[in-house]
């Protein structure tokens, strides 16, 4: 019943703002061509191929004495941390997912992966929290660091909850040719689900804004990440909330991993006590390094 009537409020504030809810779409479908499919499209293909082609393992093979010792994952699973910091937002959780589909590493261990290995990329970090927020280059860079180092120390926290080992029988490498078209295609589904989540969340918070006067980038930011962000007005307590609301992602971010993660068998029920984990994490790195941003 509590469902229902939150969908008839949501179903009566859209009639009652129409007029924001459409402008909403136009300003989300615009932000998704401009900014969402040119940063991300690519990585989210160089991701599926990275694991078709058998890349993900040949580069774990390389990562494996680093990544085993000190985060307790495989080799390919440390390309998944890699590609989700480089990549940002989902990449990292669509590329644990398609290791877990193709028996590159166990479920185990991509359920452990989802923990840590979905982050922010610098791209946002730099871009639009340090320069769009704080006017600051080296307060995005602070920012991606911190962020950083708040997902290592969440794999290291969860060091004992898996082993590395156990993988399934691993499917045998694509050659580049025959992987392109399926990596493409699949990239540009879940394109389509991101952006239907930019869309939808912008919306919702632009009615949240209208139709009750809330302005605060946090509670904004605990559901959309970017509009929370550019709500900040760059003081040392904003740096602190900036690195919280990165490290959370907000729930738009979290709908778009669940999204990506359809098929694998993997569950977002430790996925996000584990961001929240991080949120804490990151504020509690940026109090001290705080002062030194502007």
């Amino acid at each position: 019943m509590g469902l229902a009537l939150g969908l008839l409020a949501v179903m009566a504030g859209l009639l009652a703002a129409s007029d924001v809810a459409a402008q909403a779409v136009r300003e989300g479908l615009a932000l998704c061509g401009g900014s969402v499919i040119p940063a991300l499209f690519p990585f989210l293909v160089v991701s599926r191929l990275f694991v078709a082609t058998g890349s993900a393992a040949a580069l774990g093979r390389l990562l494996a004495p680093l990544t085993r010792r000190m985060l307790g994952i495989s080799g390919p699973g440390g390309t998944a941390v890699l590609l989700g910091l480089l990549g940002g937002y989902p990449v990292g959780a669509q590329t644990a997912g398609e290791l877990v589909r193709t028996g590159a590493i166990s479920r185990q261990e991509g359920q452990r992966l989802l923990l840590f290995c979905n982050n922010c990329g610098p791209a946002f970090a730099l871009g639009v929290a340090g320069v769009g927020c704080f006017g600051s280059l080296r307060a995005g860079v602070w920012l991606w660091l911190i962020h950083v180092s708040a997902a290592v120390l969440t794999a290291l926290l969860t060091r004992h909850t898996s082993s590395p080992e156990g993988r399934t029988s691993p499917s045998a490498p694509q050659a580049l040719g025959s992987a392109f078209p399926g990596a493409v295609r699949g990239a540009g589904e879940g394109m389509l689900h991101v952006c239907g989540f930019v869309v939808f969340f912008l919306v919702l918070t632009r009615l949240l804004t209208a139709l009750t006067g809330l302005e605060h980038p946090f509670p904004l930011g605990l559901l959309e990440l970017t509009g929370g962000i550019l709500r900040l007005s760059g003081t040392r307590g904003d740096f602190v909330l900036a690195a919280a609301l990165m490290g959370w992602g907000g729930v738009c971010v979290h709908c778009q991993t669940a999204a990506v993660l359809e098929g694998s068998g993997l569950h977002m029920r430790g996925y996000l006590p584990a961001k929240a984990a991080q949120a804490v994490l990151s504020a509690a790195l940026a109090v001290p390094i705080s002062r030194w941003v502007r």
